[in-house]
């Protein structure tokens, strides 16, 4: 079984103990998370110096050490969209494309038609999170133990947005460690 459903099941589980007895502040609570974590994210992304966002720390890295601090940044935009895509509330932002370069090409975020500048990554993190806020907005208690897809892709509204807040939690931790290689000092935690 793969650990992140795994623990995404539990903790989904003893989440939506207070919903099934009929407290709905819950969306309410999501919504500050969201609201904090847009905040903080958009910290990191004017943290690093807009010459240093085609920096990578490992050069034959694989995963997230593997991508440019840009395409660190645009992946948490692109998987924050797959997951409360999943909600069925709208459609995600797109990450930005170089002009006249056609739409991204697939594969990380590190194809020749990503525009991976600064201003581009924190304009597509601005709309991306505005979106996301904007769609656990929508949410009532029911979407959060509602079953979301079938068979190996069922998941609860509940367990999305937990897939997607520590999908962001664990690639920010990431661009920490870009920040402090290059010798900045990261945004202190605040969400």
């Amino acid at each position: 079984m793969n650990r992140r459903h795994a623990i995404g099941g539990m903790v989904a589980a003893a989440a939506a103990v207070p919903l099934l007895r009929g407290q709905d502040g819950e969306v309410t609570d999501w919504v500050g998370w969201w609201e904090r974590s847009k905040k903080y994210t958009l910290a990191i992304a004017e943290a690093m110096p807009a010459d240093s966002y085609d920096y990578v720390p490992f050069q034959n890295g694989e995963g997230d050490a593997g991508r440019t601090f840009g395409a660190l940044m645009q992946h948490i935009g692109q998987a924050e969209g797959f997951y409360l895509g999943r909600l069925g509330k709208g459609a995600a932002p797109q990450p930005p494309t170089l002009a006249g370069g056609g739409p991204p090409t697939k594969g990380k975020g590190k194809g020749p038609n990503y525009d991976m500048s600064k201003a581009a990554t924190v304009k597509y993190l601005n709309e991306l999170m505005d979106w996301s806020i904007a769609t656990v907005k929508q949410l009532t208690a029911a979407d959060l133990t509602r079953t979301f897809g079938e068979g190996k892709q069922a998941i609860t509204g509940l367990s999305l947005l937990l897939n997607a807040m520590v999908h962001i939690g664990h690639t920010r931790g990431y661009s920490d460690m870009y920040l402090r290689n290059k010798g900045i000092k990261p945004p202190t935690y605040a969400v």
